[in-house]
């Protein structure tokens, strides 16, 4: 069963700002359908190897995983200064890609 998370959880602190950190996230292999403000896509993801799966309606900068591969990768999230209201306070940047199978 999927569940849903807003929270990142933090693999360490990062950068300068108290507004930014890095975390590691576990990309299931397919997408799934999802519903945020419209119907969409979400990857799955989870912040352990051995957590469920979580719905991600967010997108992550210089990431693009290809479908039926997992990844094991590490994302810098920073938080976003005044988002529109249907948009995520949160910006997921690609780090580094730890693994993928």
């Amino acid at each position: 069963m999927l569940s849903v998370s807003l929270r990142p959880r933090p693999l360490f602190v990062a950068g300068c700002g108290a507004n930014e950190q890095t975390s590691r996230m576990w990309i299931g292999p397919e997408r799934v359908e999802c519903e945020g403000v419209a119907p969409m896509m979400c990857l799955q993801v989870a912040y352990s190897a051995d957590a469920e799966y979580e719905l991600f309606y967010d997108q992550i900068a210089g990431f693009e995983p290809v479908e039926g591969t997992s990844y094991v990768i590490d994302v810098e999230i920073t938080e976003v200064d005044n988002p529109p209201a249907d948009a995520s306070s949160l910006a997921y940047s690609l780090v580094k890609v730890v693994e993928e199978n």
